[in-house]
């Protein structure tokens, strides 16, 4: 079973419910998609299906889902408790989400880790700025950095925090891959 509100949802339940525990985005960079991850905790997933979003107290509709292999990708028609699939996301999830159908139910479990490293990034070209702020605030919303932000200072000079060093070599990379934008990582003393 799966802890949640208002109670805990076993796996042989009929009503779907699921969890979103990853987003990625520009998986195919040619197209700049955005996938959400998530877990099937109950009853059956069907492609193009309508469900309700407990954060956004809507309806969404889960649309083009795929199962993934490597690099391989193909299309989900069907799946159950267990499956994890990814569905096209225009920018309705967050990590954590829940989707259901039938009574309403919002899960636990996801945790977040404080980070222990570090850094400002500076800009080699400052016509970038707006690049930057865009693969910043999407590698943020994946999970990859936390952005803290100095109220006195606003959001022009964010301070970025990752668990691990890896981390920083992921986004400095993925910056100049996927945003075109070259960075410096001033890493900076706190812990």
């Amino acid at each position: 079973s799966k802890a949640a509100e208002p109670a805990a949802v076993e796996p042989f339940e009929n009503r779907f419910t699921a969890f979103v525990f990853k987003i990625q985005d520009n998986m195919d960079k040619s197209h700049r998609d955005r996938m959400a991850f998530m877990r099937i905790c109950s009853g059956k997933f069907e492609r193009d299906m309508d469900v309700k979003h407990f954060r956004l107290e809507k309806s969404v509709r889960l649309a083009h889902s795929k199962q993934f292999v490597a690099q391989d990708r193909s299309t989900v028609d069907e799946a159950y408790a267990g499956d994890i699939i990814g569905v096209h996301d225009p920018g309705h999830f967050k990590i954590g989400d829940t989707v259901f159908t039938g009574p309403k139910v919002k899960f636990y479990g996801i945790p977040q880790f404080s980070p222990e490293c570090f850094g400002k990034l500076r800009l080699k070209d400052p016509m970038k700025r707006k690049q930057l702020q865009k693969g910043t605030e999407q590698l943020c919303e994946e999970g990859l950095v936390q952005m803290f932000v100095q109220p006195h200072v606003g959001a022009q000079d964010p301070v970025l925090g990752v668990v691990g060093q890896l981390q920083f070599d992921v986004m400095m990379f993925r910056l100049t891959d996927e945003y075109n934008v070259e960075a410096v990582l001033d890493r900076l003393p706190f812990t």
